[in-house]
């Protein structure tokens, strides 16, 4: 079994290749931090977001395959797994029948052309790595236009939200019950490798719906995904 040792203070640096010992508290328990704090601190997650402060954008029409709220693409070379994703409304309006829904596609690049180019913030604030979309990028708005979907299995609908059917002019006091919220820490997971996109949709069938949003991945060569 590998020696524990002892590190209470300050972190120690080891060099690619070394054998340092497994780390631990003073009560010689191990300690271990889980798979996405270890993204985090290796500078691989990064965010996007719809909407700021007190301004929500409006949806998308009804979601279908060509028309969406956010899209991510991943190129060729490059591993991306989904971390968060979240959509809270803001105000329905006259929407009715409101559809949320996270989407990886996992054959090919969906991005086509409108929105606007987002470049995603590293969640690691010196930003040791840089997202890499490829010829595309990652894009947020009302009126992107995707390609069409790959077909299922390779179009994978990882979470939904609630699906709200009638109209609500004024947010009800449980407006975030109503909302679309996904995570890898309890949801399923996938691992898009080479040319795939992950692709958030949010609409509503008669009219927009104002809402705030945010997309949260994790990206890296797809050497490391062993």
């Amino acid at each position: 079994m590998t020696d524990v040792q002892i590190i209470q203070g300050a972190l120690q640096e080891f060099a690619n290749g070394g054998a340092p010992r497994a780390r631990g508290n003073r009560r010689a328990e191990q300690v271990v931090i889980d798979f996405w704090t270890q993204l985090l601190f290796d500078g691989r997650l990064y965010h996007l977001q719809l909407g700021t402060e007190d301004a929500p954008i409006a949806s998308t029409a009804a979601i279908d395959d060509a028309l969406v709220w956010a899209v991510v693409d991943n190129p060729v070379g490059m591993c991306l797994i989904p971390f968060r994703a979240q959509v809270l409304i803001a105000n329905w309006t006259t929407a009715t029948l409101v559809n949320s829904m996270l989407e990886a596609d996992m054959a090919k690049v969906r991005y086509s052309s409108g929105g606007t180019a987002f470049t995603p913030r590293n969640l690691r604030a010196d930003a040791p790595y840089a997202y890499s979309g490829g010829a595309t990028g990652a894009y947020v708005g009302t009126d992107i236009t995707a390609a069409a979907k790959s077909a299922v299995p390779d179009s994978v609908e990882l979470h939904r939200g609630q699906v709200v059917e009638d109209a609500q002019a004024t947010p009800a006091a449980d407006a975030a019950s109503l909302a679309f919220d996904y995570t890898a820490r309890l949801h399923g997971q996938v691992a898009l490798i080479d040319a795939g996109s992950l692709v958030l949709h949010h609409g509503a069938t008669t009219a927009d719906v104002n809402s705030y949003g945010m997309l949260q991945f994790a990206q890296f060569d797809k050497a490391y995904a062993v």
